[in-house]
């Protein structure tokens, strides 16, 4: 009984391990921390300890144990469904600044740093964006951006 708990305990912990690095939304934390009771349990009856003992201590750590794995899962699903705040996909939507404009391509300071940039829409073809014209990010395609005009109503 004694090896049995073991087995079970390490086999737990490893399941509570991979749970951390693949996206099961929990379903391997819960059978860990089942798979760890279990063991805690099997380890308290096999001893002169007795059930007296075990049945607390093995519900106490089986609830901490799917507790914990239960606020880790959401916290994974929450952050799945945040919206990108890092690399280029992040400059989708975001304001920029022409800094220079020649026809349908010119720069813009966007992030931080110069782009390349083409229009997408919002100029008519008398009204090129000049200097200092603000303008929002709609697609990034490799080092240029597609901008458009910043309506009134977006300047807040």
């Amino acid at each position: 009984m004694t090896t049995l708990g073991i087995a079970a305990l390490l086999l737990g912990v490893l399941l509570m391990v991979v749970e951390a690095h693949a996206p099961t939304a929990g379903v391997l934390g819960g059978l860990g921390a089942l798979l760890i009771g279990a063991g805690v349990w099997l380890l308290f009856t096999s001893g002169d300890a007795g059930q007296v003992i075990a049945i607390p201590v093995t519900a106490g750590v089986a609830v901490v144990g799917l507790g914990v794995t239960a606020v880790a899962s959401r916290k994974v699903l929450t952050a799945r469904h945040a919206p990108v705040r890092t690399g280029v996909e992040s400059l989708i939507g975001s304001d920029a600044t022409v800094r220079s404009w020649d026809g349908s391509r010119g720069q813009v300071e966007a992030a931080g740093g110069l782009w390349n940039a083409r229009m997408d829409f919002g100029f008519s073809d008398d009204s090129v964006p000049k200097a200092g014209d603000p303008v929002v990010v709609e697609q990034v395609r490799g080092l240029t951006l597609t901008v458009r005009r910043r309506e009134p109503w977006e300047l807040l």
